[in-house]
């Protein structure tokens, strides 16, 4: 996988399957996906008990356009990350959004 993916936090799977399609728009953008470390960590904000964090601090680290991001989840930074590259076009298909049993039952399956 030619983006590295780093922190102390697991990405979500919908995230990892979506690389793929960042890894085309990046090389479709003029950009080397090799050179990016995509890293996740739980934000500073207050988490809740039993509930979990809030959001999450996501880095970026390139060549020199290095940037920071706090987001709620995998999915909005992703969102996010496509507009600071500059996924202005319509040849990307949109991301799938997790349904509602999809988030729920990835909610309750035990931490790995």
């Amino acid at each position: 996988m030619p983006i590295s993916l780093q922190g102390t936090v697991a990405f979500e799977p919908e995230f990892v399957g979506n690389l793929n399609m960042l890894t085309r728009t990046m090389i479709a953008r003029g950009l080397d996906p090799d050179e990016f470390v995509i890293s996740k960590d739980i934000a500073s904000a207050p988490t809740l008990p039993f509930i979990g964090p809030m959001a999450y601090d996501y880095v970026v680290f390139s060549g020199g356009d290095d940037f920071a991001v706090t987001e709620t989840g995998d999915q909005r930074f992703l969102e996010q990350f496509l507009g600071h590259i500059g996924d202005a076009s319509d040849d990307v298909p949109p991301l799938v959004q997790p349904g509602m049993f999809a988030r729920l039952s990835r909610w309750m399956s035990p931490a790995v």
